[in-house]
């Protein structure tokens, strides 16, 4: 995670609300140099204090949970494409 990028929030084109509610996004966080993912809908995306945030929400029996809550700093990634299953 050192490779980080500054995304520019303003210039998302996507609605918040389907993101999280009907595309999910991914929770990444490193803890003792092991990676760990999980997908999530739970969450949200506003203004404090005049700074954009976003939150998630993840349940202490997730082992990923672990993760974010030892780690300086996690990912939140959205996928742009979908694949239809069928």
């Amino acid at each position: 995670m050192e490779n980080f990028k500054k995304a520019d929030i303003y210039a998302l084109n996507e609605n918040p609300f389907k993101i999280l509610d009907k595309d999910w996004m991914l929770i990444t966080a490193i803890k003792d140099g092991q990676v760990n993912t999980m997908t999530a809908s739970w969450g949200g995306f506003g203004i404090l204090w005049n700074k954009p945030v976003a939150f998630i929400v993840i349940r202490p029996q997730r082992y990923t949970y672990e993760f974010v809550e030892a780690a300086e700093r996690f990912s939140l990634s959205f996928l742009t494409r979908h694949i239809a299953m069928h």
